[in-house]
């Protein structure tokens, strides 16, 4: 296993931003072995800007392994489903260019509770659209991804699925849609913190089909909620699994950044390379 950053540890959607290069430089100085970077960082998609950034990460000796994208194919409007279709895509390739392994993808959510800090006091659960049900909306990622898997495969990044909330709150949404599409560009990237009930037991529904852990860290108390996180008993279990690929920390705490990053860096490390 391989220890990395997502520069979503140095900012958690409030306040002002830093320069991508910041926190590139963050994540190699914190130890880390390579950088995840949310989309959100990115400051330009032209070329020049792009090789700037790979550039960088280069000369620090980290790997830019993945990029995390904010997708939705919850939508019953065919055009705003190619939209999110052509985003995708769009990052694919973005993520080929980089050397990124994978992008990590969602598979959206109905929307109709407005803001996610509502959305976490409801625990990830929302109703459906009027006149729509779950099925629906599972056809509808399902759809969208076969879609877009010829340019994954062609572009060597994986599609890694995260249980994000929406379609993918459990694990049963989850597996549904990774044995539906059945294919090996389109992978399980195992949140450690994102099942609120029932924790472990689908961490292990999903642990056989995963290509990446983003690992949870809640120093100073959670931004929006708190897990004691078992991470001697995460570890086993990816072990078991002969999971071999990233470990990808998204501190969520409270804490100063860096602060939190350090003992999150120090907590994993010990588990890497035990």
């Amino acid at each position: 296993m391989r220890l990395g950053v997502s520069t979503y540890s140095f900012w958690h959607f409030k306040g002002p931003k830093e320069k991508l290069e910041s926190y590139i430089k963050k994540a190699y100085e914190h130890g880390f072995e390579g950088v995840e970077i949310l989309v959100d960082h990115f400051e330009s998609t032209k070329r020049s800007y792009l090789a700037e950034v790979k550039k960088l990460a280069f000369s620090l000796g980290l790997d830019i392994y993945a990029v995390a994208i904010h997708n939705d194919f919850v939508s019953p409007d065919p055009r705003e489903r190619e939209k999110q279709v052509r985003y995708t895509e769009r990052w694919l390739e973005i993520a080929h260019y980089l050397g990124a392994k994978a992008i990590r993808v969602n598979s959206g959510r109905w929307r109709t509770i407005a803001s996610f800090d509502e959305l976490m006091e409801a625990r990830g659960l929302e109703p459906p659209l009027p006149g729509y049900n779950y099925e629906d909306a599972f056809k509808w990622v399902i759809e969208c991804i076969e879609q877009v898997l010829p340019l994954a495969e062609d572009c060597g990044v994986v599609l890694a699925l995260e249980n994000h909330w929406g379609l993918t709150r459990d694990a049963d949404g989850v597996l549904r849609i990774l044995k539906e599409v059945n294919s090996p560009w389109l992978r399980a990237l195992m949140d450690v913190g994102n099942f609120i009930e029932n924790t472990y037991e689908q961490l292990e529904m999903i642990a056989p089909y995963t290509i990446m852990v983003h690992a949870k860290t809640y120093y100073g108390g959670g931004e929006w909620y708190t897990l004691d996180i078992d991470y001697d008993r995460i570890f086993n279990m990816l072990r078991r699994h002969e999971f071999k690929g990233w470990v990808s920390l998204e501190y969520e705490g409270r804490e100063d950044y860096d602060s939190g990053v350090k003992k999150s860096f120090e907590l994993l490390s010990r588990y890497i390379k035990a």
